[in-house]
């Protein structure tokens, strides 16, 4: 004849969830960690300029390490406190009875449970009333006359206090995950900063290139709309030169030779005093 299966106890299952659900957090946050390093080796913040953070550029270093730190930090945080939830929690009725009336914080969860939910106290008003049946029954062991049914009582009352630990034990595992969630959902903000701070930081963009036209001989030169955004002109010979439309925004523009030239409003150099200076944008 088979032996009937064993039926799971809810609590241990339970407990074996909370901890099955911290082991993925842990997992999930070393990922986190390791794309961090990996994505440290793509970034161009070996090409960052080092030095006191006085202007954007020199800034870009260090609030990339910081928010590579910071990032990394929140990670190791957020670990520490899934690690927890894999630790063997044990309350026993003791710790109850001692934290009863003024439960220290650890506690504090398992005993507002049973004082919300007494029928799981087996019984009894308190723990305390527990033991002391418990050890009522245990004093008769040995006297003469003693109850013969002793021993069997003594291991029902263990039952009942195996179950009140195995409940707490319980409760508090839950608060220790409560607690490795509030510490997810801070890290997490944390971490998203870091990240922010650091792919601004270690990816600068790509530096224009100024056109260095400086005392080029430019005579009759087709520029329409050309982009000479900050370019070098000093010195150049623009005569007869066509600027139609081009942006010359930001532009070095001295001793330039204007001599029927065209300006980017289109009017010429000539009409306008021999120089486009104050026509250097188009209509």
């Amino acid at each position: 004849m088979t032996a009937p299966e064993a039926v799971p106890d809810p609590i241990v299952a339970g407990n074996e969830r909370i901890r099955d659900t911290a082991k993925w957090f842990i997992a999930g946050l070393a990922a986190v960690g390791a794309a961090l390093i990996a994505g440290s080796q793509l970034s161009s913040i070996g090409r960052l300029e080092v030095g006191w953070p006085t202007s954007v550029a020199t800034a870009r270093l260090w609030v990339a390490v910081s928010g590579a730190v910071l990032a990394l930090a929140a990670v190791v945080f957020a670990i520490t406190g899934a690690v927890r939830v894999l630790l063997p929690v044990g309350v026993l009725i003791a710790d109850l009875a001692e934290n009863w009336a003024t439960p220290e914080p650890r506690f504090c969860r398992a005993v507002e449970f049973f004082r919300r939910r007494p029928k799981y106290l087996q019984g009894v008003a308190g723990p305390q009333e527990l033991i002391d049946r418990r050890q009522a029954l245990v004093d008769q062991l040995g006297k003469p006359g003693a109850d013969p049914n002793l021993d069997r009582k003594i291991a029902a009352m263990d039952q009942r206090v195996d179950a009140i630990e195995s409940m707490a034990s319980h409760e508090t595992l839950a608060a220790t995950f409560d607690r490795c969630l509030r510490r997810l959902l801070v890290a997490s903000a944390v971490v998203a900063a870091g990240v922010v701070a650091f792919a601004w930081a270690a990816n600068p963009p790509a530096k224009t290139v100024t056109a260095d036209l400086r005392n080029a001989r430019l005579t009759g030169a087709f520029l329409r709309d050309a982009d000479l955004r900050n370019a070098k002109l000093d010195g150049a010979d623009l005569t007869g030169a066509d600027l139609t439309g081009a942006d010359l925004t930001g532009a070095s523009l001295v001793k330039v030779v204007w001599s029927r030239t065209t300006c980017p409003d289109g009017s010429v150099s000539d009409a306008n005093g021999q120089t486009c200076k104050g026509h250097l944008r188009a209509d």
